[in-house]
């Protein structure tokens, strides 16, 4: 592990057995031991309860049971239970590195005390607890919420800059930011996991009239028992079990919507083997529409929907003679025209899946023209579906970038070029400018990660980058640089046998996009339209 998160670690455990010692000794906390165990073992169930995510990490719940303790005990007492947030019972299958567990506790108990001290100051009830004092003390809560992500995100930052090169704005944007809803709705969660803690575990002391003895500060005497504790833990342990039930459900659900996206490609894949020059566009485009998408602020949903439909774009081309598709010469009027049938034919098999029924329209227009020239409708400007649009955009890209039967791969820059010099014409001004600003930003991050320094022989990394991750970024990349070569091995078979086809002709017009006789270039009327999207 780097040297200067050991230190950060060491100071920060320090700092925070000091702060805990003096709220202790000086500040006359008591540290309700009881509770603080139950609590403890409360949070190592919710960290143990994280999911491993795809990309690497995992995500985690342990925040909950750290603001229950916040609410429902004093800042010292948190603390303490935050500091057993570093473990989790998965760490039993694997050595944890010890200076890892020292940072995940001592940012945990440090992050806990800014957050509980804030809580507190901003008039935050602890361990009795009315409807009246309850709902006062929600604003607090979003309040100290947001003072736990910020200085969990600051110190994040830093390791992650010193270790792997990433800039703190960059890690803001992409990850922290996306975290902080997440971190005001699990703190809610733990304010009414600690109200119900606090109604079990404590109770106000009466004199014989009915009325709260006050301590020496005017304050009510609050006292628990075991008993009481016992008794707290497992309605809260209940309330537990049932969240852990719907976090397992959505993990399964995640991983049932993770294994229809990889259906969909492999079915699109297996498809794509009719034309084989057409080896993973389907998945491209998906992406590029996706890419699209995210850069003009659509809602998560809708770029998974609007990457479905992408995925189908080319759903109908079943319908058309493959003697056509692969046509190297210009077509005819009547060989146009049923080129011109699988926008239409994919749509309405799309219309019969309920998930995607309304992303038909994107499929079936997918090739009008933002001038009105385009198939099959005719539409023209915006009356064009925008996901329409976006997959238009996405379509052209991909196949420019790409080998086809009747011409060589374009490059990037001319495809670029293309796509500016028709925009207005065949595509949504918009949308190419979107687009274009998406690849230039995920070209900066990508150069901005190749420009990361590798890390030292031996060095540990944090959990979410063990040993396993590096072995699996291993295997995948073995895993594309077989499947590459497969692929050149594949258009080199296919450029031999089109050049045996070819024999000797030649002077053929230039043509572009996935259906033969659609030029790259505009083309004056029959059945060769501009544009290099179909």
């Amino acid at each position: 592990m780097d040297k200067r998160v050991m230190a950060l670690a060491s100071v920060g455990l320090m700092g925070s057995i000091g702060v805990i010692l003096f709220l202790t000794l000086a500040g006359d906390q008591p540290v309700f031991w009881f509770s603080v165990v139950l609590l403890g073992i409360l949070v190592v169930i919710c960290e143990t309860l994280g999911e491993d995510m795809t990309s690497g990490g995992r995500s985690t719940y342990g925040i909950i049971a750290l603001f229950a303790a916040i609410a429902a005990l004093n800042t010292p007492s948190a603390m303490i239970v935050a500091l057993l947030g570093a473990f989790h019972l998965r760490s039993l299958q694997r050595k944890p590195d010890p200076w890892e567990l020292a940072f995940s506790g001592a940012l945990y108990a440090i992050c806990t005390w800014a957050a509980a001290a804030v809580y507190h100051a901003l008039g935050g009830a602890s361990r009795a607890f009315t409807v009246d004092n309850s709902l006062r003390s929600l604003l607090p809560l979003v309040v100290a919420a947001a003072v736990f992500w910020a200085l969990n995100t600051l110190f994040m930052a830093a390791v992650l800059r010193w270790r792997k090169g990433v800039e703190p704005a960059g890690f803001l944007k992409a990850d922290a930011l996306k975290l902080l809803p997440n971190q005001i709705i699990y703190a809610l969660v733990g304010l009414a996991m600690g109200v119900i803690y606090a109604q079990n575990a404590f109770h106000e002391v009466l004199d014989a009239q009915g009325n709260m003895v006050l301590d020496a500060l005017g304050d009510p005497v609050i006292l628990g028992s075991v008993a009481e504790s016992l008794r707290g833990f497992f309605a809260v342990l209940s309330l537990t079990a049932v969240l852990g039930v719907a976090w397992y459900f959505s993990g399964k659900n995640i991983e049932l919507l993770e294994a229809y996206d990889r259906s969909m490609e492999v079915l699109v894949t297996h498809l794509e083997k009719r034309e084989p020059y057409l080896d993973g566009h389907a998945v491209r485009v998906a992406g590029y529409a996706a890419l699209i998408a995210r850069q003009m602020r659509f809602p998560l949903y809708e770029v998974n929907r609007l990457r479905h439909a992408a995925l189908l774009h080319d759903l109908g081309r079943p319908a058309v003679p493959l003697d056509i598709l692969m046509q190297t010469s210009a077509l005819s009027e009547e060989e146009f025209e049923k080129i011109k049938v699988h926008p239409l034919e994919g749509g309405a098999r799309l219309e019969e899946v309920e998930y995607l029924a309304d992303m038909a329209e994107a499929v079936r227009h997918h090739h009008e023209y933002y001038d009105g020239g385009g198939y099959i409708d005719h539409l023209s400007g915006d009356t064009i579906p925008l996901t329409a649009r976006i997959i238009a955009v996405a379509d052209a890209y991909d196949s420019m970038m790409n080998r086809r039967p009747w011409r060589e791969a374009k490059g990037s820059q001319r495809a670029l070029a293309e796509l500016r010099e028709n925009s207005g014409r065949q595509f949504d001004p918009e949308v190419v400018e979107n687009f274009i600003a998406a690849l230039e930003d995920a070209e900066r991050r990508e150069g901005e990660a190749a420009a990361v320094p590798p890390e030292m022989p031996g060095e540990q990394t944090l959990e979410a980058e063990g040993k396993e991750e590096h072995a699996a970024r291993r295997r995948k990349r073995r895993r594309e640089e077989l499947l590459r070569e497969r692929r050149e091995a594949r258009e080199r078979l296919e450029r031999d046998a089109m050049r045996s086809l070819e024999g000797t002709e030649s002077g053929e017009m230039e043509r572009g996009g996935e259906v033969p006789g659609e030029a790259g270039e505009a083309q004056a009327g029959g059945p060769e339209p501009g544009g290099e999207a179909q």
